[in-house]
């Protein structure tokens, strides 16, 4: 039985927001930062996002450091953390209070960040894209609605193999999908495969991940 949604914790940053026109009400798009195994939202803070003007940027707190997103990982995986349904508590909370814009939600993540990111994509119509890096797709996703895919992933990495399996530095033992098998629900997704990187999060990554992303709105 799933755990209970705990209220999330979160760093907002709202970079030179846009300005209105007389009689013209603008929404803020969001981005959702979504931390690695091990890591909090603290530390997602440096990753990039918080230089992009125009948008809102939340960085929640995973329970035990992670992430549950469907086979894995963590303490949140053992505990059987709703963190879908926490996260969209979140969104929900931010389109009420904070003038986002709930047709322009994005969720980005590294490593289990980006396991739950795909989870959250496959599970609720939250999300007009994701943006994954490192981490593969752990989660069912039968039917994942019109979500835009952009997955960054390094050829080297040894952690969350790009071809699945076991990784030599795996820090969970999961045998994880391959990079086309964590992508084969979601057509049109974009891949970015960096030659000679292993398990980490590039210089430039948000900016990339964003210029694929920032257009992209969920249909009504």
């Amino acid at each position: 039985m799933a755990v209970a949604a705990a209220l999330v914790t979160t760093l907002v940053t709202a970079c030179a927001p846009a300005v209105a026109r007389p009689g013209v009400s603008v929404l803020t798009p969001l981005v959702v930062v979504l931390h690695g195994l091990g890591g909090t939202g603290a530390d997602a803070h440096g990753l990039g996002f918080e230089a992009i003007e125009g948008v809102a940027v939340a960085y929640p707190d995973g329970v035990d450091r992670s992430w549950n997103a469907g086979g894995c990982c963590g303490g949140a995986h053992e505990r059987g953390v709703d963190d879908v349904a926490r996260l969209d508590a979140l969104v929900a909370r931010m389109v009420a209070e904070d003038g986002v814009d709930p047709r322009r939600v994005y969720a980005v993540g590294f490593s289990n960040g980006a396991m739950m990111a795909y989870a959250w994509a496959c599970g609720s119509r939250t999300l007009a894209g994701i943006g994954v890096v490192g981490g593969a797709r752990v989660a069912p996703c039968p039917d994942p609605g019109p979500v835009a895919v952009v997955a960054v992933h390094g050829d080297a990495d040894a952690s969350v193999r790009i071809g699945g399996g076991v990784g030599p530095r795996s820090a969970t033992g999961y045998d994880y999908p391959s990079l086309d098998e964590s992508l084969a629900p979601f057509p049109g997704a974009e891949r970015i495969v960096l030659p000679g990187v292993g398990h980490e999060w590039r210089p430039g990554t948000a900016d990339l991940l964003w210029e694929r992303l920032r257009t992209v709105v969920r249909p009504d």
